[in-house]
C-alpha cells in the first residue's frame, strides 16, 4: 500500500479574488455580528417583556391576597360586632333578671317584715291579755285571800280575843276593811 498523496493545494488565487473573497467573509462577519445583536435585542425584549408580564402577574397577585385579606377582615369585623352585640344583649338580659331577680327578694323581705309585725302585734296584744287576765287574777287571789284572812281572823278572835297583829315597824295596823293584809301582798 502506497501513501496517499498528499491534498494537493489549491490554486493560487488573485489579488482581486482575494479582496473579494475578504469582503465576502467581512460581509459574511457584519450579517453574523447583526444577526447576533438582533437574536441579542430580541432576547433582551423577550426577557424585559416577561419581567413586565411577571411583575404584572405579581402585582395581580398581591391585588388578589389584599382583597382576599380585606374580605377576611371584612368578615371578622362582622362577626366581631355580631358577637359583640350578642355579649350586650346577654348582660342586658342578665341585667334584667337580676333586677327582677333583687326586686323578688325584697318583695319577700318586706312581706316577711310585715309578717315579723303582724306576729309581734299580735303576740303584744296576747301579752296584753295575758297580763290582764293576771292582773285580774291577781285581784280576784287578793281577794280571796283578804275574805280568807278576815274569816279566819274572825275565827280566832272568836277563840281568843287579844290585841291586834303588828305591822312591819311592830305596831299594828288593822287593815282598810278590818283585815290584816300579808306584807308580801301590795297594799292598794
Amino acid at each position: 500500500m502506497e501513501d496517499p498523496l498528499p491534498p494537493a493545494a489549491p490554486p493560487p488565487r488573485a489579488p482581486a479574488e482575494l479582496e473579494l473573497a475578504t469582503a465576502g467573509v467581512a460581509q459574511i462577519v457584519a450579517a453574523a455580528e447583526q444577526a447576533a445583536e438582533a437574536l441579542r435585542a430580541s432576547a433582551e425584549q423577550r426577557a424585559l417583556d416577561r419581567i413586565a408580564e411577571a411583575d404584572r402577574a405579581a402585582a395581580l397577585r398581591v391585588q388578589a391576597a389584599d382583597d382576599d385579606a380585606e374580605q377576611v377582615r371584612a368578615e371578622v369585623a362582622a362577626d366581631a360586632e355580631q358577637l359583640r352585640a350578642a355579649a350586650a344583649q346577654s348582660a342586658q338580659e342578665a341585667r334584667h333578671a337580676a333586677g327582677v331577680e333583687a326586686r323578688e327578694i325584697i318583695a319577700d323581705a318586706r312581706a316577711a317584715a310585715r309578717e315579723v309585725l303582724r306576729e309581734g302585734e299580735q303576740l303584744s296584744g296576747h301579752l296584753r291579755e295575758l297580763g290582764d287576765a293576771l292582773r285580774t287574777n291577781a285581784e280576784r287571789l287578793l281577794r280571796d285571800i283578804r275574805h280568807a284572812h278576815a274569816e279566819l281572823t274572825a275565827r280566832l278572835d272568836r277563840a281568843d280575843p287579844g290585841p291586834a297583829s303588828p305591822g312591819r315597824d311592830g305596831r299594828s295596823v288593822p287593815s282598810p276593811d278590818g283585815l290584816d293584809v300579808p306584807e308580801f301582798v301590795p297594799r292598794a
